[in-house]
């Protein structure tokens, strides 16, 4: 038999799984209520082998109870649960090739390393020596190797989180839940485990499940992101498709800032939009992607802060196609290497644009009240419905 070390070397060296013809999982139609209060309304999305899925959403969007169908602790109250094109609604837990990684970790206290890790596999009446082999192999795996005596009490907070993810894998599932499993670590440590986390998903080849409220979190470790809101599904997408063309002004507003404005579609020719701004403004601009209302109708203007650009009068506009707009500079706040300012557009709103770039040159002349400039560059403008329609 081979030694542990080869053991893990093994185990961390596997390619992904290619995708099967179908996807691993597949959740079709759930719909969840707890008393009157619908908490899931239709959510449907797949997961593909070796992918890394984020459900994202801001706390009581319905991604947690999800999660917790799809492990099988919650029962749907419509919609069916597949995994590996077998329908495993009512199947229980256990009957699942599926393991949990939860915020708290529920771990044993009295148990040492090894035998919390070891746990589950005992559980399955695994021989002793396969046992050994699997919990050194991925006590090795979360850089644990040596703390296999310790008890879990005498860890630190991102060890047992360690602990708690090296027990899951121990059962080597083709799925990996885990629910805001970093959200009780400090920020360093929380962006230490992100990498690793990711670092580990990628070597096994294991399809990880992430319920997350952080959006940096979810930009940094998901091959792709499910954005929830109000138990609906806003958006299905990769990092990139959902922070540079959401679908919704929620999606838009929730991946990072954004700069929401209200406006009305007047009119659309030759590939050109014509948009009244909050019912002051009017600019006109090219643009390529379909239009999300019909003319006559409200629609919402995206900006996303660090795609504006401010100038002083008597200075050059930004280079290229873009929509100038004269502005106040209302207030400012310094961010260290960079400085944040709200821009006062509109006589009649009480409205401020948040922007992030301004010349270098001029950082010591931030007045409040000062005329300035705003350039946006015309591929920067999002054009959205209205949130709720």
């Amino acid at each position: 038999m081979a030694d542990a070390s080869s053991s893990t070397q093994e185990l961390a060296s596997k390619e992904p799984k290619p995708p099967s013809a179908g996807p691993l999982l597949e959740v079709s139609g759930i719909v969840k209520s707890f008393g009157r209060t619908k908490v899931i309304a239709g959510v449907s999305f797949h997961v593909a082998a070796g992918e890394f899925l984020t459900l994202l959403g801001p706390s009581g969007c319905g991604k947690t109870t999800t999660l917790r169908i799809i492990a099988g602790f919650e029962q749907a109250d419509k919609g069916r649960v597949f995994l590996k094109g077998e329908d495993v609604t009512t199947r229980p837990p256990y009957l699942r090739d599926v393991h949990t990684v939860f915020q708290h970790y529920a771990l044993f206290p009295h148990y040492n390393v090894f035998d919390n890790v070891a746990f589950g596999l005992r559980i399955q009446k695994l021989p002793k020596r396969q046992i050994k082999t699997r919990v050194t192999e991925v006590l090795d795996l979360v850089k644990l190797s040596g703390y296999e005596k310790r008890r879990t009490t005498e860890m630190s907070g991102g060890q047992m989180q360690r602990i708690a993810l090296a027990r899951a894998l121990a059962g080597r599932p083709s799925l990996l839940l885990l629910d805001e499993p970093l959200g009780a670590l400090d920020l360093k440590l929380r962006r230490e485990m992100q990498l690793e986390l990711k670092a580990i998903q990628r070597r096994l080849g294991i399809a990880f499940i992430y319920v997350t409220h952080d959006q940096d979190e979810a930009m940094a470790m998901s091959d792709r992101i499910v954005v929830f809101h109000h138990g609906r599904i806003e958006q299905i997408g990769t990092p990139s498709e959902v922070y540079r063309k959401p679908k919704t002004s929620f999606v838009a507003d929730f991946m990072g800032s954004a700069n929401i404005l209200s406006g009305r579609l007047i009119g659309f020719k030759d590939g050109c939009v014509r948009i009244r701004l909050e019912d002051e403004v009017e600019v006109e601009f090219p643009y390529a992607d379909p239009l999300p209302v019909a003319q006559g109708q409200a629609l919402c203007v995206a900006i996303r802060p660090e795609r504006i650009s401010v100038r002083y009068e008597g200075d050059l506009p930004l280079r290229g196609s873009c929509v100038s707009l004269p502005a106040i500079l209302a207030d400012t706040v310094s961010l260290g290497d960079e400085t944040q300012m709200f821009l006062a557009f509109f006589k009649n709103s009480t409205k401020t644009v948040l922007s992030a770039t301004m010349e270098a040159r001029h950082q010591n002349e931030r007045r409040d009240g000062t005329p300035v400039w705003a350039d946006i560059r015309w591929r920067d403008i999002l054009l959205l419905e209205p949130e709720g329609e």
